[in-house]
C-alpha cells in the first residue's frame, strides 16, 4: 500500500487508535468510550468491519455510532468500569456484532430503523444531528465547568458530525474521521499538560512550573512571594468554600501584574516571576497589585453557623469581604546565583513584611 493510498484508508482508525490508547493511560474514562467508537467506524469506513458486505460498513457508522456517542457525551465522568459504561461498551460490542453477523435479510430492516426510521430525514442527517447535540453537550459542559478535555470533545465530536453528513463523499468522510483522531490526540495531551502544570483552583502554572520556569533563567531576574494576610482565620471563619473564592479571585489578580509570570505556589501563596528588564519595575508592580487586591472586594457566602439544640442549620447571608497581601521581593544577583537561594530570599522578605504589619511591600 502506497502513502496516498494509506492515508486516507488507515490513517483515520490509527489516529483514533493511539488516541484511545493515551486516554487510556491518562485516564480519560469518558474520552476512551467516545475514541472506541471512533476506532471501530473508522475501521468500518476503511472496509475492514465486514469487506464482504460492500457498504455494510459504511451505513453501520452512521446507524450505531451517533446514538453511542451520544449516550456517552452525556454521561458523567466515571471510573473506566463503571456499570454505566459497560453497559456502553456492551451495546458497542453488540453494534460490531450485528455488523459482522446480522444476515443479509435482516441488515435492511436495522437499516431502516437506525439511527431514527421514524423521522423523514435521511440516515446520514439525522446521524449528523444527533452527533452535533453531542458535541452541543460537550460543549455545555466545558463552559460550565471549563475543562479543557470537555471542549476538545466537543471539537472531535464536531468533525464527526460533519464527516455523517449525507453530502459527503467517502473519502472525505474519512479525512474528517482522521482530523477527529488527530484533535483527540490534541486534546488529550493539552489536557494532561494543563493537569500537570496548571492549579485547577487559581487558574495560574503550579509550583512544578515555577521550578521549571527558574530552571531555564540564564540572566537576572526578581521573585517576589506573595501570601494573602490572615486567611486561615478567614477560613475559620467563612468556610473553605469562601476560601476558594478568594484564592480564586487573588490569583485573577496577580494574572495582570504588569511584566510578571503569576504562579501559585502553594496554600495561600503565590509567586511572581519578573525577568529580563522588567525586573526593575518589579516593586512598583509589586505596590500596584498590592493596591488593586486592598480595593478589591470579593462577594462570599460564610460557612453554616453552628446551629442550638434543635434549630435547623442557617447558612449566612452572602456579602463582601476584604483581602489584603504582603509580599517578598528578592533579585537574583552576584550575591544570590541559585533559583533556591533567591527563592529562599524572597520568603525572608515575605517574613518581614508580615512582621512589620502585613499588606505591604518588602525587597531584600
Amino acid at each position: 500500500m502506497t502513502a496516498t493510498e494509506f492515508w486516507p484508508l488507515l490513517a483515520a482508525p490509527l489516529l483514533n487508535g493511539i488516541a484511545l490508547l493515551l486516554a487510556l493511560g491518562f485516564r480519560r474514562n469518558r474520552a476512551v468510550i467516545v475514541l472506541a467508537i471512533l476506532t471501530f467506524s473508522s475501521l468500518a469506513l476503511a472496509g475492514v468491519v465486514a469487506p464482504e458486505h460492500g457498504e455494510r460498513g459504511t451505513e453501520a457508522a452512521r446507524m450505531f455510532a451517533p446514538w453511542l456517542l451520544l449516550a456517552a457525551a452525556a454521561m458523567p465522568e466515571r471510573r473506566l468500569l463503571a456499570r454505566r459504561n459497560l453497559v456502553l461498551m456492551l451495546l458497542l460490542a453488540i453494534a460490531v456484532w450485528l455488523t459482522l453477523a446480522a444476515p443479509a435479510h435482516v441488515w435492511p430492516g436495522l437499516r431502516g430503523a437506525l439511527p431514527f426510521g421514524v423521522l423523514p430525514w435521511s440516515a446520514g442527517a439525522v446521524a449528523a444531528t444527533l452527533t452535533f447535540l453531542a458535541a452541543a453537550l460537550c460543549l455545555l459542559r466545558w463552559v460550565l465547568h471549563g475543562a479543557p478535555m470537555e471542549a476538545g470533545l466537543s471539537i472531535v465530536l464536531a468533525l464527526v458530525g460533519f464527516a455523517l453528513m449525507p453530502v459527503l463523499r467517502l473519502d472525505a468522510v474519512r479525512y474528517a474521521f482522521a482530523l477527529a483522531g488527530a484533535g483527540a490526540l490534541t486534546a488529550i495531551l493539552y489536557a494532561s499538560y494543563r493537569m500537570a502544570f496548571v492549579d485547577a483552583l487559581a487558574g495560574l502554572p503550579n509550583r512544578r512550573a515555577l521550578d521549571e520556569a527558574l530552571a531555564r533563567q540564564s540572566g537576572d531576574y526578581a521573585l517576589a512571594m506573595v501570601d494573602v494576610d490572615h486567611f486561615k482565620q478567614f477560613n475559620d471563619t467563612h468556610g473553605h468554600d469562601a476560601g476558594d473564592r478568594v484564592l480564586h479571585s487573588v490569583a485573577q489578580q496577580l494574572r495582570g501584574t504588569r511584566g510578571a509570570g503569576a504562579f501559585r505556589y502553594g496554600g495561600e501563596e503565590f509567586c511572581l516571576l519578573f525577568t529580563g528588564p522588567r525586573m526593575h519595575g518589579a516593586k512598583q508592580a509589586c505596590e500596584d497589585v498590592r493596591e488593586r487586591i486592598e480595593q478589591m472586594r470579593v462577594r462570599v457566602r460564610s460557612a453554616p453557623s453552628k446551629p442550638r439544640r434543635g434549630q435547623a442549620l442557617k447558612r449566612n447571608d452572602p456579602g463582601e469581604v476584604k483581602v489584603t497581601i504582603s509580599i517578598g521581593l528578592a533579585e537574583r544577583n552576584a550575591d544570590l546565583r541559585a533559583a533556591a537561594d533567591v527563592l529562599k530570599a524572597a520568603d525572608a522578605a515575605l517574613y518581614r513584611a508580615k512582621a512589620k504589619g502585613r499588606n505591604r511591600v518588602v525587597s531584600r
